[in-house]
């Protein structure tokens, strides 16, 4: 059934593409395509100056705007306007102030074609306050492109059975782990297996046995107060395309209708009580729940084992490198999920075009280009090459930063990689021809009883959105200290849940387990 409906998502999409003339949009590595769809084909006209629809899109950064940023500009100008009519103008924006950023530009009605959703649930809070607009029509129209690219991640775009939003995903799941020095495994005979699924009872006897031999100033779990607490990288929770808050389906969504309060499960309990054993026999650091230095900088310092993470290759290739950087050995994962497809896994960057584009059409062709040709992709995302970045000898994917330039000087950098067909990166050394065998091979390795039956759904809390907010501020106010163990969960995790129910979960869980059963309905 699950499998059914994603065909059906992405078939309805690619309605009337052959009619439109789309062309080779195949995903890969060493492929350069064109827009295909996204231009006339076979016209040598040029567009006069006032037929160019300038197409302004976000540019999220960490707070600095690349220097080079023009420059890149003028270099996708000079394929875009010929080609589609279009010409586009960055408009950089922190991560941490899209939302913001969004809200104040529709609300003063400045002109703004593309926006990013970054690390939120969904686009619903968009959707009902009126800022996107419906993607159905011109993806079917100008999205051969997206379509072949993205597959069933598109599922995580939609909302209340409409698309409003394109994932610029690579990866068709997740799967989450426990990433280990291997130095220390090796040195206390610790068996890794690289196929097993660990539970939190086994990784506590593993960690038991480095902190033994390691020493009190050692500590395994390197977290901080900003990052997810443990239990949710053991939790097989579909969030239905918004958060824990609002209800979740058990076992990755499979075989199951029922919308459950996660915090009242005996996962949940068990979970926080292990990590209360944790804390308490210095597993984590006694400023785990105050600390804002990240987990992968932490590691760094050589006093840890490792730390929680997602665990797909490139993840663990990055880590690989920094711990062999760093420290002079390899990171292993420690699997504590299986590889699983869940809709919130395609939420986490997502591009949308609001009530304030005045050309939807043509902003629809520069985004399919985006996911369609690897030469704009790699514009993007790496700059020009030769001044930017420069293909490793012999090798026409893999680049390297020119002499003299590293991440740190570089002229232009796209920090956030949010752009477009991420499998048309080129990949930087010390990662080679394989990241693309590997990223296909961990696509292809996940399986039916670990894809959610609810692909496409995500819960509007609008009707129930007063008890939303004070849900979330409960578990903002809670999650860290009981997820970290700095609290007695004998204690604190009643006093979690009744304030949860006070809160009105109940109500949301509701509403939420009514609008899901509307949409099995539906299918």
């Amino acid at each position: 059934m699950k499998r059914l409906l994603i065909v059906l998502l992405i078939a309805a999409l690619c309605l009337s593409l052959a009619a439109c003339g789309g062309g080779d949009t195949t995903s890969g590595s060493g492929t350069t395509t064109t827009a295909g769809d996204s231009s006339d084909e076979g016209s040598e006209t040029t567009p006069t100056e006032e037929d160019v629809y300038e197409v302004i899109m976000q540019f999220p950064t960490l707070g600095t705007t690349p220097e080079d940023l023009q420059l890149v500009e003028d270099a996708i100008n000079e394929r875009t306007i010929p080609e589609i009519g279009v010409k586009v103008k960055f408009y950089p924006v922190s991560a941490f102030e899209l939302n913001s950023t969004t809200n104040l530009m529709v609300s003063t009605g400045e002109k703004l074609d593309l926006m990013m959703s970054l690390f939120e649930n969904g686009v619903g809070s968009y959707v009902n306050k009126g800022i996107l607009i419906e993607l159905d029509d011109l993806v079917r129209e100008y999205g051969s492109g997206i379509v072949a690219a993205e597959g069933a991640a598109l599922t995580g775009g939609y909302f209340d059975g409409k698309l409003y939003a394109i994932p610029s995903e690579e990866k068709m799941g997740r799967v989450k782990g426990f990433l280990a020095r291997k130095d220390l495994l090796e040195k206390y005979n610790i068996e890794y297996d690289p196929n097993k699924v660990y539970s939190f009872e086994e990784l506590t006897e593993i960690f038991a046995t480095v902190k033994a031999g390691e020493g009190d100033r050692f500590y395994c779990v390197a977290i901080n107060s900003g990052e997810e607490p443990a239990f949710t990288y053991s939790a097989t929770t579909d969030y239905l395309g918004s958060s824990m808050g609002s209800g979740v389906l058990m076992n990755y969504g499979v075989d199951t209708t029922e919308v459950t309060n996660y915090f009242e499960t005996e996962d949940f309990k068990t979970d926080v009580e292990i990590a209360r054993e944790w804390f308490e026999k210095g597993y984590f650091s006694p400023d785990c729940n105050t600390t804002t230095e990240s987990a992968y900088n932490l590691v760094q310092t050589g006093n840890y084992l490792g730390a929680f993470n997602n665990c797909e290759p490139d993840i663990v290739g990055n880590w690989v490198s920094m711990g062999q950087d760093f420290l002079g050995t390899d990171f292993v994962p420690l699997y504590t999920t299986e590889a699983s497809a869940m809709t919130q896994f395609y939420q986490m960057s997502m591009w949308g075009i609001p009530i304030t584009c005045e050309n939807p059409e043509k902003t629809m062709q520069w985004l399919n280009m985006l996911y369609a040709d690897q030469e704009i992709v790699n514009l993007v995302y790496r700059g020009i090459e030769g001044k930017h970045w420069q293909f490793v000898e012999g090798s026409e994917t893999v680049v390297e930063y020119p002499e003299g330039i590293d991440m740190t000087n570089t002229p232009y950098i796209a920090i956030l990689n949010v752009w477009g067909d991420k499998l048309k990166d080129y990949v930087m050394a010390p990662f080679d021809e394989t990241y693309y065998e590997m990223m296909h091979a961990f696509n292809d390795s996940i399986k039916e009883e670990y894809t959610s039956d609810a692909l496409g759904y995500c819960f509007n809390s609008e009707p129930v959105k007063t008890q939303f907010a004070a849900v979330q501020d409960v578990i903002s106010q809670y999650q860290v200290s009981l997820g970290m163990g700095v609290v007695d969960p004998t204690v604190v995790l009643p006093e979690f849940q009744q304030a949860l129910k006070a809160a009105g979960i109940e109500e949301i869980i509701a509403e939420n387990q009514k609008q899901f059963d509307e949409w099995i309905s539906n299918q």
